[in-house]
């Protein structure tokens, strides 16, 4: 299993075993919620679409894919002395305030505070300002390797890498009857206090769940591709995305800093029926 360089929560990791004989065959994968990339990094598809609404984190990919030596020597100077209290809030004021034209600035940052921030969580302000705390690790990893395979894989499928809501990806004109979509968006809480989902300033709410289930709905039926998404095991879930077979599965997930805290979650990856209509 091939680990992604950037720590996300909700990541895919711990349930590819479930899901990967679930994701048919097809000439691109598209994925309105990359995240942390692990479904790109294990499947074999000949072309992918990644996209994300995180603009950060789709500089972060572009970089690692189109100048792949220059992100790893400006990421890992900044792990070199980095890994204090005061290093850390002062890398986390500049990336706050620097131009997003500072593409290689602004990914080597953003993989800075990924992996020294609070348990990698990636979570913004109303303002838009990064604001998630030290996280007090005795010596963050720097994931040179994983860096490095990930843009080998970018480069040798032509990955296209998008920074939009799942809206734009969805109108794709590429999107035909060999495409395939997967789509991990923000999970449904079980409750109002069980699951982080403010990945970025703009909240997914129960409402965007429904626009995305109708969005995809149209474009299976106006284009015949593949769509399958995983989502926590809720009853809001299974209704909003009732025209699916789901399959049940159970993973560890929590947002806490101590494995004890974590517990066996619902979770449901749904495939979209055939014969759906719009």
């Amino acid at each position: 299993m091939i680990r992604p360089f950037i720590k996300w929560a909700g990541g895919k990791t711990r349930v590819l075993p479930d899901l990967l004989p679930l994701l048919p065959k097809g000439d691109r994968l598209f994925e309105p919620f990359v995240g942390g990339a692990s479904v790109f990094l294990n499947t074999d598809y000949p072309r992918y679409v990644l996209a994300d609404i995180n603009a950060d984190l789709i500089n972060t990919y572009r970089m690692a894919k189109g100048a792949t030596q220059a992100f790893i020597s400006t990421a890992k100077e900044l792990f070199k002395n980095g890994n204090s209290k005061s290093e850390f809030y002062r890398n986390r004021d500049k990336f706050n305030a620097i131009s997003d034209d500072e593409h290689m600035l602004k990914a080597a940052l953003f993989l800075y505070l990924n992996r020294h921030c609070f348990n990698g969580i990636c979570r913004y302000n109303a303002s838009g300002f990064f604001n998630v705390p030290f996280g007090s690790y005795k010596k963050p990893y720097f994931p040179e390797a994983e860096i490095r395979l990930f843009a080998e894989k970018a480069n040798d499928t032509t990955t296209c890498f998008i920074a939009a809501d799942f809206r734009k990806v969805l109108a794709a004109k590429a999107i035909n009857e060999r495409s395939v979509i997967y789509c991990d968006p923000p999970y449904l809480p079980v409750s109002d206090t069980a699951n982080f989902t403010q990945y970025h300033h703009r909240a997914f709410t129960v409402e965007s769940h429904r626009a995305l289930a109708k969005y995809l709905r149209i474009v299976r039926y106006e284009t015949g591709a593949a769509v399958v998404i995983s989502n926590s095991d809720t009853p809001a879930t299974r209704e909003i995305y009732q025209n699916y077979k789901f399959y049940e599965i159970g993973v560890s997930r929590s947002l806490g800093a101590a494995a004890v805290s974590r517990k066996k979650a619902g979770e449901l990856i749904g495939v979209l029926d055939v014969g759906v209509s719009k």
